[in-house]
């Protein structure tokens, strides 16, 4: 019955946090990162879908702060415990000429937080996500993404050869390959990531293009916890949160004196023309309603000539559906994201895992 209601009448989240503002596990920072994002124009585009994992993250976030994030919310971005055939077809098909050993001690490690039956799913995913990540030259890269962020915060972890290996770094690689591939950003010196998550992408991409300006761009609370994780990641990089400036001038100007930068999808709108080298989304249009997605196509072909993204080849974005409007389904090869004219189609594969996700790579042309 519950889950009926949430359909015909989903939850906002603002009404949520005014019950658990004052929790003792809600510091300062994200007290105010939440007041901030609550009342500015960036809330009005989030999806009743993300209204709701909002909820769930924030009840965890009121109970345990960060400790135990990676056991928790992160479920909500990239560390699977529940995985459907469909998602395995590149991974295994990748690693069928492939031997490879598996210590049945990591293989059936209980992870903190996970049932047995997680743990496992979990743990074997590790294998294959490593051993797939093996056949790459971006493999060489793996023992430059940290510990310290990437297990820091209760996450569940195997060792395999000596490696301390989460999905979450494994993918993050897997995903700057495809970028890589897409776009040499060697040669790019500014790059946006929109739904930038825990961080994860950028820390990887930073740990190996170490010169790089990086601007992640994020509701709340995503970008508390990637601010926390990054300022962890990167002690000597001058990091700003600067999503109370929406002053054209003074927002570019703070941009270009930070190596990491912190903002709010509606500050979007003030930046200037061509003005970021490439924009990546890496699984979040797809959880987006169609108007929002149209609304960031519209800013991207302002303010860049590159964008990759990452989506479901197929979905429907949960408690889209209410008694006011359908459900909202997105299928990439039956044009329902509407890519622009101007838009060229450069890159499109397969992503390693889930397999049924697209990479795609577009240049924009005035």
């Amino acid at each position: 019955m519950k889950k009926i209601l949430n359909k015909i009448f989903p939850r906002k989240f603002d009404k949520y946090w005014k019950k658990i503002e004052s929790s003792e596990n809600i510091d300062n920072s994200l007290r105010h990162i939440t007041n901030s994002f609550i009342n500015s124009k960036s809330y009005k585009l989030v999806s009743n879908y993300w209204h709701l994992l909002n909820i769930r993250n924030y009840k965890t976030l009121s109970m345990f702060g960060m400790k135990k994030y990676g056991s928790t919310i992160a479920r909500n971005y990239y560390t699977f415990t529940e995985v459907y055939d469909e998602w395995f077809d590149t991974a295994v098909n990748n690693l069928k000429d492939t031997p490879f050993k598996i210590d049945s001690v990591e293989a059936f490690k209980k992870q903190d937080g996970f049932t047995l039956r997680e743990s496992v799913s979990y743990n074997y995913l590790c294998y294959l996500l490593f051993y797939n990540l093996k056949k790459t030259n971006v493999f060489q890269h793996i023992t430059k993404l940290k510990d310290k962020t990437y297990l820091g915060f209760n996450d569940p972890y195997i060792k395999i050869d000596d490696i301390n290996i989460t999905t979450d770094k494994i993918i993050s690689l897997l995903d700057y390959e495809k970028i890589q591939k897409a776009f040499d950003i060697k040669r790019f010196k500014k790059i946006l990531e929109i739904g930038a998550g825990s961080g994860r992408t950028c820390e990887a991409i930073l740990s190996i293009e170490k010169n790089l300006k990086y601007i992640l761009c994020d509701i709340s609370p995503a970008i508390y916890i990637s601010y926390n994780r990054l300022r962890l990641a990167f002690p000597d990089k001058k990091i700003s949160l600067l999503i109370d400036v929406n002053d054209k001038i003074e927002l570019e100007k703070k941009i270009e004196n930070s190596d990491i930068a912190f903002v709010f999808p509606h500050q979007l709108e003030i930046l200037s023309k061509s003005s970021l080298d490439l924009i990546l989304a890496i699984d979040c249009i797809h959880e987006m309603d169609k108007s929002t997605i149209q609304y960031y196509f519209k800013l991207f072909n302002h303010i860049t000539k590159n964008f990759y993204f990452s989506i479901w080849d197929k979905t429907d974005v949960p408690y889209s559906k209410n008694i006011l409007r359908k459900k909202n389904i997105l299928n990439y090869n039956s044009g329902d994201y509407k890519i622009p004219n101007n838009w060229k189609n450069i890159f499109n594969e397969k992503i390693v895992f889930p397999s049924n996700q697209l990479s795609l790579g577009f240049k924009i042309k005035e």
